[in-house]
């Protein structure tokens, strides 16, 4: 099974990402599109627990905001730091997606009407998916590409429902 012949693809889930994080709007309740949300926005929160800004590294770089050729090499630099150990996971690459985003933001704000935010967007959506979609092909493929992180975490939310049922049905019988 190739990365195009899954239903879901690495570009949808970003973009469904992009448009509830950047456009306040969510598209779909697709059981992963929801995940991603939650893992993403988890990050987000963890990173700003530990920085008293989410601005990444980005915040000092020059950005050339005529072309982004600058902000897609800062993009991939960025994403080949986050995965340069070798370890890749559903979380990691939800972290990256997470990051892109924030990065769109940040151009988004900084720019003086240069460039369109749809612009903006689909550039970085365009970056991001090739990143996964090329550097962490093998990995992915080793997973059963996202049916791989929809198992993983649906079955965990699957598991914390059911022990809080059975808790439920304790606490009534004790």
């Amino acid at each position: 099974m190739g990365a195009n012949d899954s239903p879901i693809t690495t570009r949808s889930i970003i973009t469904d990402y992009f448009d509830w994080r950047l456009n306040n709007r969510a598209i779909t309740n697709n059981r992963l599109f929801l995940i991603v949300r939650r893992i993403a926005s988890d990050c987000e929160a963890e990173y700003r627990d530990q920085q008293p800004t989410f601005n990444f590294r980005f915040a000092h770089s020059p950005i050339n905001l005529q072309t982004l050729n600058n902000t897609r090499a800062i993009h991939r630099e960025i994403g080949r730091e986050m995965f340069d150990d070798g370890v890749v996971t559903w979380k990691r690459i939800i972290a990256f997606i997470s990051f892109s985003a924030a990065l769109a933001e940040h151009i988004i704000q900084q720019q003086t009407n240069t460039l369109p935010r749809t612009l903006i967007i689909s550039s970085v959506i365009d970056w991001t998916t090739n990143f996964i979609d090329t550097d962490l092909q093998e990995w992915l493929q080793s997973q059963n590409y996202w049916t791989g992180c929809l198992k993983v975490y649906d079955n965990t939310i699957q598991r914390r429902n059911s022990i809080g049922r059975y808790a439920s049905i304790l606490g009534t019988i004790g």
